[in-house]
């Protein structure tokens, strides 16, 4: 027996099959299956139970998953006491949103080679909607996510809130004063999908009223739902950081209500059931860079910057 035949056995019966254990691992579903059959041999017992389409352990199999815990949970002990930085190793799958990736990411994977050279950070950017689906399955193991958040087996961590607000182009002669969402129906509204939170947020802030926008364009990419509303498409739901340019040159306007909008909370979500400390030290990291900024619209004025109209 050995360690990798364990740890196979941990992470296939924590996330469900041996398709999933192998990506984590990062290793081929043959090389996980190798791993569990030498396993039963050596032991003389049978470990899964393949007979349905997802496989289980048997009685022998949950038995050893008890072994294999904690064998995980003393070699990340080990890893943690004894090694050194450097000798913590392994594969991060980080996922965030596009604003994140265009600037405290790159200021991240610098910390993280230059502190623990022997992790490898792997990023995905996607809408947060995505992300979740992905962290949900057990395909990352940190996820910068638009929240709340509840997962199974995932610790989320407010990283705070980004305020929302109406904007427009001039060009639609809306009021200047504030202005009801009864009122606000009668223009068409640009937000982001539907199924995302921005969306349900957009949506609750309408039927409190009673009413929803007759007119609602979609568009998940925060760049261009400012550029719509510079040509006058509508009027767009988005951060007044992420405008700031847009807003100062005069293109777009704010429009003021007189119900407030609710923020968008963001979090950094990490794995609870893998035992070594990587995606932990990993989210520790992006929080405290992140911290360094006054608030999340810090980043946000940086990501308008680094965007050139489309």
């Amino acid at each position: 027996m050995n360690f990798r035949q364990f740890e196979a056995l941990y992470w296939i019966t924590r996330l469900g099959s041996f398709h999933a254990a192998a990506q984590h691992l990062d290793t081929s579903q043959p090389a996980i299956s190798a791993r569990i059959r030498e396993l039963e041999q050596e032991l003389g017992v049978t470990v899964f139970d393949r007979s349905g389409r997802k496989v289980r352990p048997t009685p022998k199999g949950h038995e050893l998953q008890h072994y294999a815990t904690q064998i995980m949970a003393i070699a990340a002990e080990i890893q943690q006491r004894v090694g050194t930085r450097e000798a913590l190793s392994g594969r991060i799958r980080l996922g965030l949103p596009a604003a994140q990736a265009l600037t405290w990411l790159p200021g991240l994977l610098e910390r993280v080679a230059q502190t623990y050279p022997g992790l490898v950070v792997e990023f995905t950017v996607e809408t947060s909607e995505l992300l979740e689906a992905l962290m949900r399955e057990g395909r990352l193991d940190v996820a910068v996510l638009a929240g709340p958040v509840s997962l199974p087996n995932v610790t989320a961590e407010s990283l705070g809130q980004v305020p929302m607000a109406w904007l427009c182009s001039p060009r639609l002669t809306v009021p200047p004063r504030p202005m009801r969402a009864a009122e606000l129906v009668l223009w068409p509204v640009i937000s982001a999908q539907e199924g995302t939170r921005l969306h349900a947020a957009t949506m609750e802030w309408f039927r409190a009223e009673g009413v929803e926008p007759a007119r609602r364009h979609a568009c998940s990419s925060l760049p261009t739902r400012i550029q719509l509303a510079v040509q006058g498409l509508g009027i767009a739901l988005a951060s007044p950081a992420a405008a700031r340019r847009e807003l100062e040159e005069g293109k777009l306007q704010h429009v003021a209500t007189v119900r407030p909008l609710p923020s968008l909370e963001y979090v950094i979500a990490y794995s609870d059931i893998d035992p070594s400390p990587a995606g932990r030290i990993v989210a520790g990291m992006a929080k405290a860079l992140i911290a360094q900024k006054p608030d999340l619209q810090s980043f946000y004025s940086y990501y308008a910057d680094s965007e050139s109209p489309s």
